[in-house]
Order: structure tokens, then C-alpha cells, then sequence
């Protein structure tokens, strides 16, 4: 792996981490950030790996875990506080 996907992974896991341990407001624009970062970064990461299909494929999952983990920590801190 290049140095470049391995500064990017890192940067990808911190971020991730702040969003799903601090949670999304998905009725904030500033939330769907991390979302649109999570796509970028992975397709990076997973475009480095394989080829376009992958890339693609890896863009979205990480997509996806970010936006609804963030949104189920809001959603659990929310009911149960």
C-alpha cells in the first residue's frame, strides 16, 4: 500500500471514530460532511486495492457505517440520557 492510502485510512478511522462516538444529527448539514468524507475516503482506499468496482463498493459501505452509526449513537443518547 502507498503511504498516500495509509495517511487516509488513519485520518478515515479518527474521523469515523468522532462520528459515531459523538453521534449525527442528519438534520444538520454539517453531519452529512462526514458522510460525503466517509465516500471520498474509501473510495480512495478501496480504489487503491482493486479497481473501480471495488472502489465504488467500499465508498458506500463506509458511507453507510458512518452516517448510521453516528445516527444510532444520537438515537441511544437521545432515549436513554
Amino acid at each position: 500500500m502507498d503511504k498516500t492510502v495509509i495517511v487516509i485510512l488513519i485520518v478515515y478511522l479518527i474521523i469515523s471514530g468522532i462520528a459515531v462516538i459523538g453521534g449525527l444529527d442528519l438534520r444538520k448539514w454539517h453531519s452529512w460532511l462526514y458522510g460525503i468524507f466517509g465516500f471520498v475516503s474509501g473510495f480512495f482506499i478501496f480504489f487503491s486495492m482493486g479497481d473501480l468496482h471495488s472502489g465504488l463498493i467500499g465508498a458506500t459501505l463506509s458511507a453507510f457505517i458512518i452516517i448510521y452509526g453516528g445516527a444510532m449513537t444520537r438515537l441511544h443518547k437521545q432515549r436513554y440520557k
